[in-house]
């Protein structure tokens, strides 16, 4: 009989920073704020699976703070105002959407992040306000 050697386990990288694209309403304006938290992230990117465009009409997806934000610190939050969220419906802008985070850690570990937004929880409750 053969003796067998346990596999050899890897450790999982983590990811020591934490980021995440939330949304916040505050006195009827819907905004997107872009958090860190644990540690600095770097090479941020934030990818949209839908189109969204603010009250100005432009692209939120192509804002610079999404596609070329090189490094976040711990603690920092960044808000975009996008519109208010009576105005965001009545422009028909997308209720429901996906959030990709991707970043990298100071140690250089790659993270991502899939966050499912329905902006249609925040409708009911504006309704109750």
């Amino acid at each position: 009989m053969s003796a067998m050697s346990a596999p050899q386990l890897r450790p999982t990288p983590s990811c020591v920073a934490e980021l995440l694209l939330d949304i916040e309403l505050e006195r009827g304006t819907l905004q997107f704020v872009l958090a860190c938290d644990g540690a600095a992230a770097h090479a941020i990117r934030v990818r949209f699976s839908r189109v969204i465009r603010d009250l100005a009409g432009l692209r939120v997806n192509d804002n610079p703070l999404y596609s070329k934000l090189e490094f976040l610190p711990a603690g920092r939050r960044i808000r975009l105002l996008v519109d208010t969220l009576a105005g965001y419906q009545q422009r028909r802008q997308p209720m429901q959407f996906q959030v990709r985070l991707e970043w990298r850690g100071a140690d250089g570990v790659r993270c991502r992040r899939t966050i499912n937004h329905d902006l249609t929880a925040w409708t009911r409750l504006r309704e109750l306000l």
